[in-house]
């Protein structure tokens, strides 16, 4: 009997699992429910799409002819209401409804707007995380000379760069002492925030915004907690990604942060699955807290996880459970597990860094001498071994000597751990031995290939 399956979502995750069903099972029944218009699309590229970096055309990650080519239906547009697990049928917000054998929850997340005095006089608060925001920016930016935003994670970060580089004078106001604080010390925030002064970005720290000066509808400035008046004609304000979860009031799909999933990804209904930013492990083998994964990566493995499990497999999501790669200005930057503890009990490794004619940082986080996390900003190129240790829960003392010696010390000049982010996805792609300049390397996540540089190779 041909099965019927239904991904919610048409991100990373919605996509990989797609694929991974269709190689798994060439006759069953495939639908893409998505709640935006466009076919699937490379959201890191949008800071490039607003700064005109890079046309529109460079954003698709997958066409029409993708969908059609895997017999897959696509119901773009279209807002998931309801799911009812009982009955095994999903409720979309124009009335129609579908039917399922096994379904995915591959939703993503949204950003939570923040209040403030003024805004409720529409002064169009930005944030950039879809297609539609992007070309709304770059609409405003045509009229606008100057920007404040405010916010602390890697979607600030993003919002902060794509304006500066679409020729804007930036203010951004950090609530906090330090750039994303989950995850970053104040001396790898240090190393960033010179990177955006450099590139002229003014920051106000322990900072927020008082009042929205708002005229004729539209934003003409801002009042900050330090009561300073800010001009500016466009305000973008990020506070943290929500997993989208609305929909699954009496679904009995259990949530917390987000929906709880085991190592399978399947959720506590049997036949439905999650991945992606809306998915949270139930259980991380350091910390008692479950986790939320962020970033591309890990939801293109989560997909793959459980679309191979919906077709019948028996494949656990084995990786470590708190992992996200970045770029700020250029920047490498990718955290590990437990990468900023915030209690008693950890000892950091951290060897000559930072130094202060190095725009490099890295660090180790222990636990009874077993590496339970990293940091690393400028240069990833241990990042994979790391992770590996990290993953099969290895001592300190149990680390190759010649990888730490790599790490930590800086007149080392050998490098035979080597990898770095891919530009588009923000995958650590690791680089063989035997590469040289020139070599093309392909991304498995985003599919875009690259020239090896000597940057790359160390």
């Amino acid at each position: 009997m041909m099965k019927n399956h239904v991904i919610i979502g048409n991100g990373v995750a919605g996509i990989k699992a797609a694929e991974t069903i269709r190689r798994n099972d060439s006759d069953c029944k495939i639908t893409i429910v998505g709640d935006e218009v466009y076919p699937f699309y490379r959201r890191p590229q949008l800071p490039k799409l607003v700064s005109g970096k890079i046309e529109e055309e460079r954003l698709w990650g997958k066409r029409s002819e993708f969908y059609e080519k895997n017999k897959i239906t696509s119901l773009l547009g279209k807002k998931v209401t309801e799911i009812k697990s009982d009955e095994n049928r999903v409720a979309l917000a124009d009335g129609a409804t579908l039917d399922y054998d096994s379904l995915l929850i591959a939703t993503g997340g949204a950003i939570k707007s923040r209040s403030y005095p003024g805004s409720e006089l529409n002064g169009d608060v930005v944030a950039l995380k879809t297609i539609d925001d992007a070309k709304n920016i770059k609409e405003k930016i045509r009229s606008a000379k100057s920007a404040v935003v405010v916010g602390e994670d890697f979607l600030t970060l993003s919002l902060i760069e794509a304006l500066q580089s679409s020729g804007l004078e930036v203010t951004y106001l950090l609530p906090g002492d330090r750039l994303w604080p989950e995850i970053m010390d104040k001396d790898a925030s240090y190393i960033l925030e010179l990177k955006l002064k450099q590139k002229g970005i003014k920051i106000h720290h322990q900072t927020d915004i008082k009042e929205i000066l708002v005229k004729n509808r539209a934003v003409h400035g801002v009042i900050s907690t330090a009561d300073i008046l800010i001009d500016c004609q466009i305000l973008g304000s990020v506070d943290k990604l929500q997993p989208n979860i609305d929909f699954l009031i009496d679904s009995g799909v259990k949530t917390d942060n987000g929906i709880l999933v085991n190592d399978t990804m399947l959720t506590s209904v049997d036949n439905i699955y999650a991945a992606g930013d809306v998915a949270q492990l139930l259980t991380d083998p350091i910390e008692a807290s479950p986790k939320i994964n962020v970033r591309w990566l890990k939801a293109w493995r989560q997909g793959q996880i459980a679309g191979a499990n919906m077709t019948g497999k028996e494949i656990e999501y084995d990786d470590v459970a708190c992992v996200s790669s970045t770029q700020v200005c250029g920047v490498d930057l990718i955290s590990i597990g437990i990468s900023n503890p915030l209690n008693g009990g950890y000892k950091i490794v951290r060897g000559e860094f930072p130094h202060p004619e190095i725009d490099v940082y890295k660090k180790l986080v222990l636990k009874d001498d077993v590496v339970v996390g990293a940091l690393f900003v400028g240069n990833v190129l241990e990042a994979g071994e790391i992770t590996k240790a990290i993953k099969n829960k290895k001592s300190y003392s149990e680390i190759d000597a010649a990888l730490l010696k790599q790490m930590f010390d800086l007149s080392s000049r050998v490098s035979p751990f080597r990898g770095f982010l891919c530009p588009v996805c923000k995958l650590e792609l690791p680089i063989s031995q035997d590469a040289k300049v020139g070599d093309r390397i392909t991304c498995p996540a985003c599919g875009i290939e690259l020239n090896v540089t000597e940057q790359m190779l160390g």
